[in-house]
């Protein structure tokens, strides 16, 4: 199963989350990034698929786009998908990184359900659209950081991806 669990909204944050997606599969391969969208085959039962993606992966990136906060409903709305996989993804204790996009302000709990408020109180990287290329390297670096459990085997054996392992090891994690 893919290591690296994308999180997003589709309405407002697909093309940016695609674009992540693909910048990321491109470094660290294809099978370690799973995008919904991409990831579960046709005619496979999606919730089953995504519990399975969350239980499994490594780490969770949440694309954060301008109406993110915005689009929670404070009362019980178990349709919204970006508020399940969170919640899910808290209660398995995994490595969440909130991906804040182009001019999107820090995430404030206010913003957010009682049931992932504490997702405005963790560190968060940006992914600009000025910078797509510089911004995924630097968010692939901090994935290998945070994520002790991706092996080398794991990401493969791809130079680029070796020299972000090695550059993560040398810096100290």
């Amino acid at each position: 199963m893919a290591q690296i669990f994308i999180n997003y909204r589709r309405r407002s944050d697909a093309y940016a989350a695609a674009l992540l997606d693909e910048l990321l599969s491109q470094s660290l391969g294809v099978d370690n990034v799973f995008r919904a969208g991409r990831s579960i085959p046709a005619g496979d039962n999606y919730i089953v698929a995504i519990r399975e993606a969350i239980q499994s992966c490594s780490i969770m990136l949440v694309i954060v786009g301008k109406d993110w906060g915005e689009e929670f409903s404070r009362g019980d709305n178990q349709e919204d998908w970006v508020r399940r996989e969170i919640e899910e993804g808290l209660a398995a204790r995994k490595p969440i990184i909130p991906i804040l996009l182009s001019g999107v302000p820090r995430i404030t709990p206010e913003q957010l359900p009682r049931s992932i408020e504490a997702v405005a109180e963790l560190q968060y990287l940006r992914f600009d659209y000025r910078n797509t290329r510089q911004d995924s390297r630097y968010i692939a670096e901090q994935i290998i950081r945070r994520t002790p459990d991706l092996t080398r085997r794991q990401l493969g054996l791809s130079r680029q991806v070796r020299r972000l392992w090695d550059r993560s090891r040398l810096n100290g994690s």
